[in-house]
């Protein structure tokens, strides 16, 4: 058994009821367009309701910033990040690439953060400077070096308009959930991770989650990323990469790049 803390434990128990309520609900779903025109199902809705009620027991005085229900700003207890469903639309049109994404941050730090694949059958589970566990296994840090020619790298359309113009590294894959870009980076299925224009409790989990395996987690400039900067309700306005320690790859602003 895993040696996890009493916090992380306790994390992996709600994580993993929040999956079975995504599936549960799934089977008889409503689905709607939100007014910027992304989905949003009662399953999401569901999701966000269930950890309102479960993550105050395991880190009291936390504050909560999902994504169905509203922004909060980081309480005495810190703040939990989450998004119920990453890759709505994947789930909603019984695609298997989304997921539920929840992190604990305090200040500048990312505490906890449990990443489920519930399709896919995998659960990723993270605590700041214990490493991360894959289905109870502990994952090896991701290997150093330049990303090759033929390795995969996932980012999106809004990033390949915007830097049409620069080279990036690797071969371009587009999940359609940075939760499964980000879990397909931990286990070297993809090279790296390319994202822009989430908001931080798309993504908080997976930054801890490869800074935990030793990549450079940062913006895509070599820039570190600030947690205070991003808790403000707004999309990340530029890139920031999960890729592999020791890599050159650094991307200037394009003319276009949205400020």
């Amino acid at each position: 058994m895993p040696n996890y803390s009493e916090q992380l434990a306790a994390l992996a128990e709600v994580s993993s009821r929040a999956a079975e309520v995504a599936l549960d609900v799934r089977k008889t779903m409503t689905r709607e367009l939100k007014p910027d025109g992304s989905i949003v199902t009662d399953a999401d809705k569901a999701v966000e309701v269930f950890l309102r009620k479960e993550l105050p027991s395991i880190a009291p005085g936390a504050n909560i910033w999902g994504e169905e229900f509203g922004f909060e700003t980081e309480a005495e207890g810190g703040l939990w990040l989450v998004d119920p469903i990453d890759g709505t639309s994947n789930f909603a049109f019984g695609g298997q690439l989304w997921g539920v994404t929840i992190a604990l941050m305090k200040g500048e730090e990312l505490l906890l953060g449990s990443i489920v694949l519930p399709d896919m059958n995998e659960t990723y589970l993270s605590e700041k400077g214990c490493g991360v566990w894959l289905n109870g296994n502990r994952l090896p840090n991701i290997p150093s070096g330049e990303v090759r020619p033929e390795e995969l790298v996932g980012y999106g359309d809004h990033f390949s308009r915007v830097y049409s113009n620069y080279k990036i590294p690797g071969k371009q894959r587009l999940s359609g959930a940075v939760v499964t870009e980000a879990a397909f980076t931990l286990t070297q299925r993809y090279r790296g991770m390319i994202g822009m224009r989430e908001k931080l409790y798309d993504v908080a989990a997976s930054l801890l989650m490869g800074q935990e395996l030793g990549a450079t987690v940062s913006y895509c400039n070599g820039e570190p990323i600030s947690l205070q900067e991003l808790v403000n309700d707004r999309r990340i306005g530029r890139p920031w990469m999960i890729f592999p320690a020791g890599t050159e790859f650094r991307l200037p602003a394009a003319p276009d790049e949205p400020k």
